[in-house]
């Protein structure tokens, strides 16, 4: 049941950007919408990595505020995917071993994908990783026409 990041190099080929991060997301939950809701009965993914590091806060806090987050140490979350670092691996830090751990335990994960292909909130500090096209100064042309090409090879690669 483990989708290789590979895959979104292939649905790129077929299809196009707008559609490729829903596709990725989609193909591990497959159900015939005739049926009722997808979701319901369907348990969210809590990721062990996140919830160990509620442990230190919990260890030395009292009353409502340790009952608080040791309730919170139960809630999923989503994955805020912000850099390449972040896709490939084994462990759950990485989207790889994310899906790896919950797909074992057949439950759905919800991943913030941040890291898009000319991504920019026009503040340098928030600008993703992946440019379609640079500037002759390296830096980011957010308004170069084109369909991204050089940024695409850079997830697949």
């Amino acid at each position: 049941n483990n989708i290789p990041i590979g895959t979104y190099c292939y649905l790129h080929s077929t299809m196009g950007i707008e559609r490729v991060l829903f596709a990725i997301a989609s193909l591990h939950l497959v159900v015939d919408a005739s049926t009722g809701n997808p979701f319901e009965n369907k348990k969210f993914y809590i990721n062990p990595k996140n919830a160990k590091e509620f442990e230190g806060s919990i260890d030395t806090a009292t009353g409502i505020a340790k009952f608080n987050l040791q309730k919170m140490q139960t809630v999923p979350s989503a994955y805020w995917i912000d850099t390449k670092a972040k896709i490939r691996g084994s462990t759950t830090s990485t989207v790889e071993g994310i899906l790896k751990d919950a797909s074992s335990r057949q439950e759905l994960v919800v991943f913030m994908w941040y890291d898009l292909p000319n991504r920019d909130c026009d503040a340098l500090a928030s600008n993703g990783e992946i440019c379609c096209a640079k500037k002759s100064n390296g830096r980011c042309d957010y308004t170069a026409p084109g369909v991204c090409t050089d940024g695409i090879k850079e997830y697949c690669s």
